[in-house]
């Protein structure tokens, strides 16, 4: 056991200018693939209202209505 049992990952933006070049998802990717390495399986954030769809793109699901947010869970 390391002692971590969860991540949530906040503020997840890339300036517009640099979105659709693949840098967001290559740092979420990086950042899932840390959590994995530390034996972290339960990863959580909040998305920004019509961004749910990248993250789901990448193995996120979002949480039911009364609680709010999304989360993806490793297989460790």
């Amino acid at each position: 056991m390391t002692g971590r049992l969860h991540a949530f990952v906040t503020e997840m933006i890339v300036h517009p200018e640099f979105q659709h070049q693949g840098i967001g998802a290559a740092l979420l990717s990086s950042i899932l693939g840390d959590c994995r390495a530390a034996g972290i399986a339960d990863i959580q954030l909040f998305s920004a209202k019509g961004k749910s769809i990248f993250y789901e793109k990448l193995g996120f699901s979002s949480r039911p209505e009364d609680a709010p947010g999304m989360q993806f869970n490793a297989v460790t």
